[in-house]
């Protein structure tokens, strides 16, 4: 005999046709929520992967992944010795560079339009080594900065806001007075727009990029800085690698990593994967549902079946097995079949929707609201091993329940009206 036999007869019945058609449509229905739902999970996670790794790109090229800053309670809240600071953590291991920055919050002011930004006073040589500022200019000379007494670079949202353009002149307004002979007035410089960048990110807005020269002039650190922006090799270890820099150095600084600063964004982002995850995964629920409609029906239409294989020996852990395998493989099917839909799906997310887009004359993102024109995907292979598990853990679930009431059928009650 055909060993293993629940294996056996759960496949059989599996591939069976139906006398009653109801329950055959049931395992359709049941069947392609299951493709539907593990397919849908697999393109809505990878599509969401795509956008934090949009986020963390644009970002993050333009916010180094850690801070090292004095304690307000240092001398004039500067670092003073920031060059041999920024050598020192260069050296070390998982470190890539370190600039000195002098950083806080300003207006920028032209013709009566008012902006708050994020004012960074930087020093370029050291900047290209821990961001990526140049590359994103669209418009001037970024590298002419520091040859360019009070000099700014400023976002492309920000300088449209302002209506200026390069070689125009915004006023730079501090959160500091100056107190004088005629009163107190607030510290303010006029400054030339050398160069306009886009990161197509929300920092295009709020952000503004100075002479570290200039900055320690506004702010009057003399050769000072703020502290230091760090690049480190894995930016998910920043706050690792600099906490355990500071306490070698005796927990002298105050360290932070991008998250602390950009952490609440990714978190939302993560937070929208999350819930929508879940949402999708209704479907695969309502699927596995299906499977304990279509085996109670499937236990009631085989009472006989099961009655003579109970006589002719079979144990209830048997009969059990018997109708799991049958469950186990309608999930199985329609999860390898979503599987196979779905990965090609949402590794090919963007050419998918830039055809249709160009089949109806439309556009989804239109780059003039937009900071993205295309959906980006990335399909992470550990993502679809717990889609598959957990659908795979719904069928198991589903199945156990009308096989357990099939394993209690009795032979004689089944078989008196035979």
């Amino acid at each position: 005999m055909f060993r293993p036999l629940a294996l056996f007869i759960g496949w059989r019945y599996t591939r069976s046709r139906r006398r009653d058609h109801f329950i055959s449509f049931i395992s359709l229905i049941s069947l392609l929520g299951m493709i539907l739902g593990v397919a849908a999970l697999i393109v809505v996670m990878s599509v969401m992967n795509g956008f934090e790794g949009e986020l963390r790109g644009r970002i993050l090229a333009l916010i180094p992944h850690g801070f090292v800053d004095v304690p307000v309670t240092a001398r004039n809240g500067a670092m003073t010795d920031w060059r041999e600071r920024a050598d020192e953590i260069a050296k070390q291991p998982g470190f890539v560079a370190a600039a000195p920055y002098i950083g806080g919050s300003a207006m920028l002011s032209n013709n009566g339009q008012v902006r708050g930004v994020q004012l960074w006073a930087i020093d370029v040589a050291y900047e290209q080594r821990v961001s990526d500022i140049g590359r994103h200019v669209i418009d001037g000379n970024y590298g002419a900065l520091p040859q360019q007494p009070f000099g700014i670079v400023l976002g492309d949202y920000l300088a449209a806001n302002l209506g200026v353009t390069v070689g125009d002149t915004v006023d730079v307004i501090l959160p500091k007075v100056t107190v004088t002979p005629m009163g107190v007035f607030p510290r303010q410089k006029r400054f030339t727009v050398v160069a306009i960048f886009r990161s197509a990110s929300q920092l295009d807005s709020s952000t503004a990029f100075i002479r570290l020269a200039d900055g320690q002039r506004l702010y009057q650190l003399g050769d000072a800085a703020t502290g230091l922006r760090v690049a480190v090799d894995d930016l998910f270890q920043a706050q690792t690698l600099l906490s355990k820099w500071n306490a070698a150095q005796g927990n002298q600084f105050v360290v932070r990593d991008w998250s602390r600063t950009q952490g609440s964004l990714f978190a939302a982002v993560k937070m929208e994967k999350t819930m929508i995850a879940l949402l999708l995964l209704v479907i695969v629920a309502i699927a596995a549902f299906n499977i304990v409609s279509i085996l109670t029906m499937m236990v009631n239409d085989k009472r006989a079946d099961i009655a003579v294989l109970r006589t002719m020996g079979a144990r209830p852990g048997t009969v059990m097995r018997i109708f799991v395998v049958q469950g186990a493989v309608i999930g199985f099917g329609g999860i390898a079949i979503g599987a196979l839909l779905g990965v090609p799906a949402a590794l090919y997310t963007g050419d998918i929707v830039t055809f249709f887009e160009s089949l109806l004359r439309t556009r989804i993102f239109d780059p003039q609201v937009y900071f993205i024109t295309r959906i980006p995907s990335i399909l992470v292979p550990g993502d679809v091993v717990r889609v598959c598990l957990l659908a795979w853990g719904l069928s198991f679930l589903a199945a156990l329940y009308p096989a357990w009431r099939a394993a209690q059928i009795q032979p004689a009650e089944a078989l008196r009206y035979e």
